[in-house]
């Protein structure tokens, strides 16, 4: 094997070539290493994240990773930690400059995740944040079509204290309140009507 690496680097110096086969090399190292996510493997922020060490998500933010970090699948690392409940760690990627309102490849924010999950505690403190209440995702649905038709009452109380529009329709042409009622959630039904929404 060496004896070959070595016939072809006195090829490549024949050919005049072995100094841009080493400036190649050096290059796309340079890259690799400048990137947030590495072509081989996935950045610290989101293997923390992942990992679910709060220990490790410190270290990885102090030696320079991006708060706003994506894994293979293009989904942010503030959206795995929403998704995975660690409200710590959303907390603190929001205090290290995540963008709230960043989306993944299937258009989700971490604001309509929280909202599936209904996870009042994490609605409101995305909101604080700055997440827009009202921005669609997948088929047009707002956070609050969301969890409106899962069901999720204290998602829909935290987005409607957060000020957000319940008279938004999705691609079937349905508010929050028309799926409340196809599902028939009263308690939700009742709440939105309590802030606002049309009783068509």
């Amino acid at each position: 094997m060496v004896g070959i690496f070595t016939k072809f680097l006195i090829f490549l110096r024949k050919q005049h070539l072995l100094l841009f086969f080493f400036l190649f090399l050096f290059s796309f190292d340079c890259i690799a290493q400048s990137t947030s996510k590495s072509p081989f493997k996935e950045g610290l922020v989101v293997t923390a994240v992942k990992s679910g060490t709060m220990s490790d998500l410190l270290y990885s933010i102090q030696v320079g990773g991006s708060p706003s970090e994506l894994d293979f699948d293009e989904v942010p690392a503030l959206l795995l930690a929403v998704d995975r409940g660690r409200s710590d760690m959303v907390k603190f990627l929001l205090e290290k400059g995540a963008r709230v309102n960043q989306r993944d490849d299937d258009k989700r924010t971490a604001l309509s995740i929280a909202s599936r999950k209904n996870n009042y505690n994490l609605v409101s403190e995305l909101i604080k944040s700055g997440a827009n209440p009202d921005r669609s995702g997948p088929n047009k649905e707002t956070p609050l079509i969301i969890a409106s038709r899962f069901g999720n009452f204290e998602a829909v109380n935290a987005l409607l204290e957060g000020g957000a529009y319940p008279d938004d329709t999705d691609l079937t042409g349905r508010t929050a309140l028309q799926w409340a009622k196809i599902k028939h959630y009263k308690k939700i039904q009742d709440i939105l009507i309590e802030y606002g929404a049309y009783k068509n």
